[in-house]
């Protein structure tokens, strides 16, 4: 998923430069490339996404963007790049990811940040993220058994584990797609 933050400051590149490196590094950023016209910052791993619910240990990148409009004065351009690999996207999370966005241009700007807030919706989306997952093991274990029933009974021979194993897996990915998918009504 990918956000999108913008603003307009006016103020000495330098002073600028500093203020965005702390900004990110208070939040856990680690910065990998930087130039003349902006940086590159990553939180998170790859391997965050597969052994964690919370938002908050999976891989970002932030493509940081310094552009001179004039004497001390520059648009900022901040691209997210949030990695939801292995993962369906619940609503707190998406919230989450938005916060995280909105968080840069309210720390360069105004100043401030509500850094508890953002942790305490990513620690929200975590828990939803665990209670949905909880939800669709049971539903598509019960699916999958009603399944192996039915094909008990109608196939001469016996399945082979690997093929009950694949149902029932493909019963819970299956049972957290429903679950997880966005209502169509919403805007």
């Amino acid at each position: 998923m990918e956000k999108l933050s913008t603003c307009n400051i006016k103020r000495n590149k330098k002073l600028l430069v500093s203020d965005i490196i702390k900004f990110y590094e208070t939040r856990g950023y680690t910065l990998i490339d930087a130039n003349a016209y902006g940086m590159t910052l990553k939180k998170g791993s790859r391997w965050g996404n597969f052994t964690s619910l919370n938002p908050l240990k999976w891989e970002t990148i932030v493509r940081l963007d310094v552009v001179k409009v004039e004497k001390m004065d520059y648009d900022l351009i901040a691209q997210y790049k949030f990695s939801s690999w292995g993962q369906f996207l619940a609503e707190k999370t998406k919230l989450y990811f938005s916060k995280e966005a909105e968080a840069f241009t309210e720390a360069m700007i105004h100043f401030k940040v509500d850094i508890e807030g953002i942790e305490q919706i990513a620690k929200e989306a975590g828990i939803e993220n665990s209670k949905k997952i909880y939800k669709s093991v049971l539903m598509g274990v019960l699916i999958a058994i009603l399944l192996i029933i039915a094909l008990k009974i109608y196939l001469p021979s016996e399945l082979p584990i690997w093929a009950n194993s694949i149902l029932t897996f493909a019963s819970i990915v299956f049972c957290n797609y429903v679950l997880n998918r966005p209502n169509k009504t919403k805007n």
